[in-house]
C-alpha cells in the first residue's frame, strides 16, 4: 500500500533500497558501498535507469544506453546487484541475474530489472492517482505524495550522463 511505502521511505531502518529522482538524483542503499564510493554518481545513474524500465531492459540496451561494451555493462550491473544487496522480502539479490529476473521468466529472454527498489517518482504517483479518485478524502494522499518531493526532478545528474536521464 502507498502509505506503508510513504513511511518506509522516510524511516532511517529501511531496509529497502531507495530511488530520489523528485529533487537531486539520490539512493540510499543496504548493500556493499566500497566499489561504488569512487564512481557513485554513474551508479546511481544506472540504478535510476534500471528503475525508470521496470519490465527490465537486455543487457545489449543497458550498453547501448550508456555507450559502454557489453561485457563493461555486466561488470557494472554486478556492482549495481552488491550496492543493493539482498531484498529482504524474497532473500533473493534486487537485481538477479538477466535470465533470473520476474521479467526475464515472463519475457523468455534474459533482462535486467530490479525489484523490490522504491522509488519516490513512483510513490508520488500512486498517492496522486489515489488522492484524485478519492476525492475530498484523498486529500491526506495527496499531501502524502508531496513527502519524498524535495526539488527540481532531475537535479544534479553527473555533467556526462546519458540522454536517457536527461530531462531538458
Amino acid at each position: 500500500p502507498p502509505a506503508a511505502d510513504v513511511a518506509a521511505w522516510c524511516a532511517s531502518d529501511c531496509h529497502l533500497p531507495r530511488l530520489a529522482l523528485l529533487g537531486p538524483v539520490a539512493a540510499r542503499t543496504r548493500g556493499s558501498a566500497i566499489t561504488v564510493a569512487r564512481r557513485k554518481p554513474y551508479f546511481t545513474e544506472m540504478l535510476a535507469y534500471l528503475g525508470l524500465h521496470p519490465k527490465g531492459v537486455t543487457p545489449a540496451k543497458l550498453a547501448d544506453t550508456f555507450g559502454i561494451a557489453l561485457g563493461r555493462a555486466r561488470t557494472d550491473i554486478m556492482t549495481v546487484r552488491d550496492w543493493l544487496g539482498v531484498n529482504p522480502r524474497t532473500a533473493q539479490m534486487h537485481v538477479p541475474h538477466a535470465r533470473e529476473s520476474q521479467a526475464a521468466k515472463a519475457k523468455g529472454v534474459g533482462v535486467y530489472q530490479v525489484e523490490g527498489l522504491l522509488i519516490d517518482l513512483d510513490l508520488f504517483r500512486r498517492l496522486r492517482v489515489r488522492g484524485q479518485a478519492r476525492g475530498a478524502a484523498g486529500t491526506v494522499d495527496l499531501r502524502n505524495a508531496m513527502t519524498p518531493v524535495s526539488g527540481q526532478p532531475f537535479n544534479q545528474l553527473r555533467h556526462s550522463a546519458r540522454p536517457a536521464l536527461q530531462t531538458g
